[in-house]
């Protein structure tokens, strides 16, 4: 029997394959949404799954595949479906998401070094929009990725901007974030170390004129790894 951290990275990967539908996907994101962890795996999986997208290369059929298909498809008698069941389904839909995952992917991460590790949650301040930004880290690159989990998007005139933090010291800038899709920001110092925090502000647009957080911050977490 599964345990409930291989059903959840399961349905992690689903989801991330966007297999996830209906109702299973609204209760997955209301869990998302509680647990940082999950929203962590569901990070994993897409940044796993774009380096993936990343080196497929299109290739256009010839005419002849296409006519063989028609008429192979016009020779077939129609099939009444048989009704689904959606217990059976639904685990299929996992299984079969995990097993892919497993068997495209595990083997990368074993042996890649340079993709992404979770290092952070930057969950919503107390008043400010829902929301939260999983924080990967590739040492490999000295590089961060950035992924926006049902965060709100800013104003036309304003800009998101990163920030680490050290103990008792001053904000540094690490860069601008785009909330539409991750955004991955190459350090142009050292990796902060854990303990920082890391913080989301929103400024005007391009960046903080002063170099510090002029604007109210958004989210907030600190670097775990």
């Amino acid at each position: 029997m599964k345990s409930r951290s291989h059903y959840h990275a399961a349905l992690a990967a689903e989801y991330a394959l966007g297999t996830l539908r209906g109702a299973a996907k609204i209760q997955f994101e209301q869990k998302m949404r509680e647990d940082p962890e999950l929203a962590a795996e569901v990070a994993r999986w897409q940044e796993a799954f774009t380096q993936l997208d990343n080196q497929i290369i299109p290739v256009i059929p010839p005419a002849s595949v296409w006519k063989r298909i028609q008429h192979n498809l016009a020779l077939q008698p129609a099939k009444r479906a048989a009704p689904a069941k959606t217990p059976l389904r639904g685990y299929l839909g996992w299984a079969l998401a995990a097993g892919l995952a497993a068997l495209l992917l595990i083997p990368r991460l074993l042996v890649q070094p340079g993709v992404p590790m979770p290092v952070a949650i930057l969950a919503s301040s107390e008043g400010a929009p829902g929301g939260q930004w999983v924080v990967s880290a590739d040492a490999s690159t000295r590089s961060l990725m950035l992924t926006p989990l049902n965060a709100q998007r800013v104003a036309d005139d304003r800009s998101l901007e990163l920030w680490a933090i050290p103990p008792g010291g001053k904000p540094r800038s690490l860069g601008l974030l785009n909330t539409r899709q991750p955004t991955q920001l190459a350090l142009a110092a050292k990796m902060p170390d854990p303990g920082y925090q890391l913080a989301i502000s929103v400024e005007p647009r391009g960046g903080s004129p002063t170099g510090q957080p002029t604007g109210a911050v958004l989210y907030s977490g600190a670097l775990t790894l």
